[in-house]
């Protein structure tokens, strides 16, 4: 407390103010470089969001792709290869994208191990199958070389490598949201505690600076015009005269004029005690008293008035040129002082304005901070909303493919049943056979056997006409034994004759019936595996229903936290708006000093 003192004003306003000005440095230095880390964050979570999207859609056009494929293979519409080549374009050019958004190595190879694969598969398996299932009677080869191939000619591990790549940058995004929350919550404490620490240095140094300086000034200015009334009984306080400082030499020539007017009253005071004798020389004498007096007088009107000029903050007045003696010399210390402090004060003023620029700056960037959050926000929730209408659409084609698994098992039943019957046809047929061995012993029988066929070939044409298109061959089967019993019942008297033709016909009706079982079966096979394949399909709709709707979660997720940052970064702008109002109360209360070369406090910007 002494050495501050003692120091030189100029010294005390540059410690004051310097320690003022480098807090405030700091502190807009620390949200500075708070509100950098909140927009590096904010760009790296849109462009992981960039790359989730791209994945679900690189994943959807595998999907696609496949789906597409199978069902050329399973309809023969080749309609499909339309949507085929849709979802093979809409993989490699997500993948070629996204290929260019990743930034590490581990996504970088999964994504080329992912194309890679695609490749692979395309080649060996989907570009073949297509080719040959535009042969004529290739589709069905193309369906039972996929059927083959088995669990090497799916997708799965394709996409898996994808979800690898999403799953990476989804656990990314939430360590850099827990990052974001612990920088705001650095930002606010920076804030708060530097415009607290502020407000708190300010206000002790202008308590430190009224009370060394403008405190003995105004006691000083009250000394002034106590002499100046002859009123030379004032004191001067000791500490006053012991400081080393302009307040101190101010003081102490104080006292000089002081003293001098005493004396000059003693001198007075014995002029009128002299005689008669010596009138003319006291008359002279106390003339070159009154002149020294009346000169003091207006020495300490003169330093008067300038103490009262710094009482007023006016740093632009100087005491007037005519002063001799000791008097010069406090006019020179006056001068000097006044001029060094103007400087100060003008460097002040101008750093003050600095900052406040600054701040004003950093407020721009808070507020398009602001703004960027808020679209974010709202492109977060138009891709939400996307994302919903893509999970209703997966749900109805999950729905759809559900019944069409049904349909596939019904058929399976159908064809089932139909087996059934064909080989209960061939086992007629046998006894067909036997019956006709046995013709030659039994002629009487004849009628009866013909009856009994025609029957059975009656039941055989309903059995084929519920199969459908699958029991096409066993009806013609059935016309024929029909035929052959109506040739047997008419042309019973001719049983001999009749008895190898009937024979034969029987064994070529064995022979018909067991194609037809053989076709059965095929058919039978061939339902089975689409039955698989549909049932595979629908879950792998509902996965991919599941994957989305997680999706559509975390990007709510997503936007709850951008929300939030939006929220901050407006009080971050709050604050920084109070900043900006303690320093507009610093310049104008630096505005009520007159600093010679300043600007007038009405070109003083105003606070936001």
């Amino acid at each position: 407390m002494i050495r501050f003192r003692d120091g030189s004003t100029r010294t005390k306003l540059t410690i004051a103010f310097g320690i003022l000005l480098a807090t405030a440095i700091v502190m807009i230095a620390l949200v500075a470089h708070q509100i950098d880390s909140i927009h590096r964050s904010a760009d790296l979570n849109q462009q992981s969001a960039k790359i989730i999207r791209l994945s679900h859609i690189a994943e959807k056009g595998v999907i696609r792709v496949n789906s597409q494929l199978r069902g050329v293979l399973l309809t023969g519409n080749f309609d499909y290869l339309d949507t085929y080549y849709e979802g093979r374009a809409q993989f490699v050019g997500s993948m070629r994208t996204l290929s260019t958004l990743v930034d590490r190595p581990e996504q970088r190879a999964l994504l080329r191990d992912a194309v890679i694969a695609f490749a692979d598969w395309s080649r060996h398996y989907s570009d073949p199958l297509v080719t040959m299932a535009r042969e004529p009677g290739g589709r069905e080869r193309a369906a039972q070389v996929l059927i083959a191939a088995g669990a090497k000619a799916r997708v799965t591990y394709i996409n898996k490598m994808i979800e690898a790549v999403r799953d990476s940058e989804e656990r990314r995004i939430a360590i850099r949201e827990a990052e974001l929350h612990e920088t705001m919550k650095h930002a606010f404490i920076a804030l708060g505690g530097g415009g607290i620490g502020l407000m708190a240095i300010a206000a002790a140094m202008g308590w430190l600076l009224t009370q060394s300086i403008a405190v003995p000034l105004a006691r000083l200015t009250g000394i002034v015009d106590a002499l100046a009334r002859r009123d030379f009984a004032v004191s001067i306080a000791p500490e006053h005269r012991k400081r080393r400082d302009e307040i101190g030499r101010i003081a102490r020539s104080l006292e000089v004029f002081r003293v001098a007017g005493i004396e000059n009253e003693r001198l007075e005071a014995e002029a009128r005690r002299l005689t008669d004798a010596h009138a003319r020389d006291a008359e002279d004498a106390a003339r070159r008293v009154r002149i020294d007096a009346e000169r003091d007088r207006d020495t300490i009107r003169i330093i008067g008035a300038g103490l009262a000029a710094i009482a007023r903050g006016d740093l632009t007045f100087r005491l007037h040129a005519g002063l001799s003696g000791d008097a010069a010399v406090l006019k020179q210390d006056y001068d000097s002082a006044l001029a060094q402090l103007g400087g100060l004060l003008a460097r002040v003023d101008q750093m003050v304005r600095a900052v406040d620029c600054e701040t004003r700056s950093v407020v721009v960037v808070a507020e398009q901070l602001t703004q960027r959050t808020i679209e974010q926000s709202d492109a977060i929730g138009v891709v939400g909303d996307r994302l919903t209408q893509v999970t209703a659409l997966i749900d109805r084609n999950t729905v759809g493919v559900r019944r069409v698994a049904e349909v596939a098992h019904s058929t399976g039943q159908a064809a089932e049943q139909s087996r059934r019957t064909v080989a209960e046809a061939v086992r007629a047929m046998a006894r067909i056979d036997e019956s006709s061995e046995q013709i030659g012993a039994i002629g009487g029988l004849v009628r009866s056997i013909a009856e009994q066929t025609h029957l059975l070939a009656l039941n055989a044409q309903m059995e084929a006409a519920r199969a459908g298109a699958a029991g096409n061959g066993f009806a013609v089967v059935a016309r024929e034994v029909s035929q052959l019993a109506t040739r047997l019942r008419v042309a019973s008297h001719d049983i001999a004759q009749s008895l190898s033709s009937a024979r034969s016909c029987a064994v070529e009706g064995v022979d018909l019936v067991g194609a037809a079982s053989g076709k059965l079966a095929s058919i039978l096979r061939d339902v089975k595996e689409m039955s698989t394949l549909v049932t595979d399909l629908a879950g792998a709709a509902e996965r991919q229903a599941r994957d989305v709707q997680d999706v559509d979660g975390r990007m709510r997720d997503i936007a709850g936290v951008t929300e939030r940052n939006a929220v901050a970064a407006g009080e971050a702008g709050e604050t920084l708006a109070r900043l900006l109002t303690g320093a507009d109360a610093l310049a104008r209360s630096l505005a009520q000093f007159r600093i010679p070369g300043a600007i007038e406090p009405a070109a003083l910007p105003a606070a936001a």
